[in-house]
C-alpha cells in the first residue's frame, strides 16, 4: 500500500442532501395520497355504474327522468280526466269555509255515542252537503271501471316532488266517512255498502306505490275504510250479500313483499336524483353548504346505494318479521359514532326504516282482524249462532292465517252478553302479546277501541 493510497482524503456525505430528502418528502406523500384518492374515487365510480346498471337492467328508476318514466308504466290514463273532475270538485267543496263547519271533512264533531236515528242538530246541514256531492259517486263508480292505479300529472323533483292529489285522496276519504255515518244514521245498508265500495275504489285508484309518503298516505286511508267496516257491525243489520261484498275488499293481502321493494325502488331514485339535482335543491335539502359533488367524491353515493339495497331486502321476507328485521338493520346504523361524510349523508336520505316497517306490520294486522270481524258476522247470519271458536270460521272461508295477529297467535275473542269481542295488542307499544281481557270502554282509552285493537259485534 502506497503513503497516498493510506493518506488520501474519503470522500463526505452532502449534507445538504438530507434538506433535499426533506423537502421532497410532503409532496410524495400529497402524491401518494392523491393517487390513493384518484383510485378511490375511480373505484367508487365503477362500482356506482355498475350498480345503477343493475337496477335499470331490472327496471327500476335511478333519477328523476326514470321515475317518471316507471310511474307512467305503471299507472292507466283511461281514467284519469274523470279523476281529475273528482279531485278538483271534492277540493272545492271542501276546502271553503262551509265544508270546514261540517265533521269529519272539517272542524266539526260528530255528537258523542250517535245512535241510529238518534240526536245530531246538524243532520238537514250535513245531508244537504253530502246530496250536492252524491253525483260524484257515480263519476267514480264509472272511473272504476277503468284499470287502476291512474296516472295524474306529477313533476319528479327528488324529495321536494309534490303529491298534492295524495292531500284530496284524505278529502275524498274524508267525505266518505261522513257519508258512511249519515247512512248508518238512516240505517240505510245499501247507501253505507256503496260509500264503503267507492273508497274501496279511490284506494285503489291512486295506490300508485311510489315512495314512503305515499304509501303511507293509502295505508292511512285503508285505515279509515277498515275502521268504518268494523264500527258498522255493531249498527247495521247486514245481509248476507253486503256482507260476502264486504269479505271481497278485504281478503286481498297486498302483497307486502313486492309493495315493500317497489317502494324502497322509488325512494331511492329520488335519493339519486339528489346527487345531480341543482345546488339551491340540494342546499336546501341537507342545510349544507358543502356540495353534493364532494360527497360523492368521499363515497356517499356508493354507500347510499349499498344501504337502499340491503333496505329493500329487509322486505322480501313478508310482512311478519319486518319489524325485527328492520330494527337489527337500524340501530347499529343510526347508534354508531361514526363520522364519515358518507355515512352522514345515507343517514340523512334514509327513511325511518324501522317506522316504515311498523306501518306495513299494523296494516296487515288491521285487515286481518276487519276480515275476522266481518267473517264471524257472516257465520252468525249463515248458522244462526256465534262461532264458539275462531277455528270454525274455516266454514265460511277463511285460513288460520286470517285470524292470526301476526307472530302473536290467534285473535283474543269470546262471546259476551251483548254479542262477540274480538281484540289484538296494542300496535304502539312493544308488547306483541294478545291480553287475557279485552280492554274495556270503562277500562282503557277510547282510543284504544277507535284504532281497532277491540271490535265488538251485534
Amino acid at each position: 500500500m502506497t503513503t497516498s493510497e493510506v493518506f488520501s482524503p474519503q470522500p463526505r456525505p452532502h449534507r445538504g442532501r438530507w434538506l433535499v430528502y426533506i423537502a421532497w418528502l410532503p409532496l410524495v406523500l400529497g402524491l401518494l395520497v392523491v393517487g390513493g384518492l384518484v383510485a378511490y374515487v375511480v373505484r367508487n365510480a365503477g362500482i356506482e355504474r355498475a350498480e345503477i346498471a343493475r337496477l335499470r337492467a331490472a327496471g327500476e328508476p335511478v333519477d328523476d327522468a326514470t321515475m317518471a318514466e316507471w310511474y307512467f308504466a305503471r299507472t292507466s290514463q283511461e281514467a284519469t280526466a274523470i279523476w281529475r273532475e273528482v279531485l278538483t270538485t271534492v277540493e272545492q267543496s271542501l276546502s271553503g269555509p262551509v265544508g270546514a263547519t261540517f265533521p269529519i271533512v272539517g272542524r266539526g264533531e260528530l255528537p258523542d255515542d250517535l245512535e241510529p236515528g238518534g240526536d245530531w242538530p246538524d243532520e238537514p246541514q250535513v245531508a244537504a252537503l253530502l246530496d250536492e256531492l252524491r253525483p260524484l259517486l257515480d263519476r267514480i263508480e264509472q272511473a272504476n271501471r277503468h284499470p287502476v292505479p291512474v296516472w295524474q300529472p306529477i313533476a319528479f323533483r327528488s324529495f321536494s316532488t309534490l303529491l298534492n292529489d295524495l292531500q284530496t285522496v284524505r278529502s275524498i276519504a274524508r267525505w266518505l266517512q261522513l257519508e258512511f255515518e249519515h247512512a248508518c244514521y238512516h240505517r240505510d245498508t245499501a247507501r253505507a255498502l256503496r260509500a264503503l265500495e267507492t273508497l274501496q275504489a279511490t284506494i285503489l285508484a291512486f295506490d300508485w306505490n311510489l315512495c314512503l309518503v305515499d304509501d303511507l298516505v293509502t295505508i292511512a286511508v285503508r285505515g279509515v275504510h277498515r275502521r268504518s267496516i268494523r264500527d258498522s257491525l255493531a249498527r247495521m243489520d247486514w245481509e248476507l250479500a253486503q256482507l260476502e261484498r264486504l269479505h271481497e275488499q278485504l281478503v286481498d293481502p297486498r302483497d307486502p313483499a313486492g309493495r315493500w321493494q317497489q317502494v324502497i325502488a322509488g325512494e331511492r331514485a329520488m335519493g339519486l336524483a339528489l346527487f345531480s339535482a341543482d345546488s339551491q335543491l340540494q342546499h336546501e335539502f341537507s342545510g349544507s353548504p358543502v356540495p353534493m359533488t364532494m360527497f360523492r367524491l368521499m363515497g356517499a353515493r356508493r354507500n347510499y346505494l349499498e344501504t337502499m339495497a340491503a333496505v329493500q331486502q329487509l322486505g322480501s321476507g313478508g310482512v311478519l318479521g319486518l319489524h325485527e328485521r328492520a330494527k337489527a338493520f337500524e340501530e347499529p346504523r343510526f347508534g354508531s359514532n361514526r363520522v364519515w361524510i358518507s355515512d352522514v349523508l345515507t343517514q340523512l336520505l334514509l327513511p325511518s326504516v324501522t317506522a316504515f316497517a311498523k306501518a306495513y306490520e299494523r296494516d296487515e294486522l288491521d285487515r286481518r282482524m276487519t276480515l275476522t270481524a266481518v267473517a264471524i258476522k257472516r257465520y252468525e247470519v249463515v248458522e244462526g249462532r256465534w262461532p264458539a271458536a275462531l277455528n270454525q270460521l274455516g266454514i265460511v272461508g277463511l285460513e288460520p292465517a286470517d285470524w292470526t295477529a301476526l307472530e302473536a297467535g290467534p285473535f283474543g275473542y269470546r262471546i259476551e252478553a251483548g254479542g262477540p269481542v274480538l281484540w289484538a295488542y296494542d300496535v304502539l307499544e312493544g308488547s306483541k302479546e294478545i291480553p287475557a281481557e279485552p280492554p274495556g270502554e270503562d277500562q282503557t282509552d277510547s282510543n284504544l277501541i277507535r284504532l281497532g285493537h277491540v271490535t265488538r259485534i251485534r
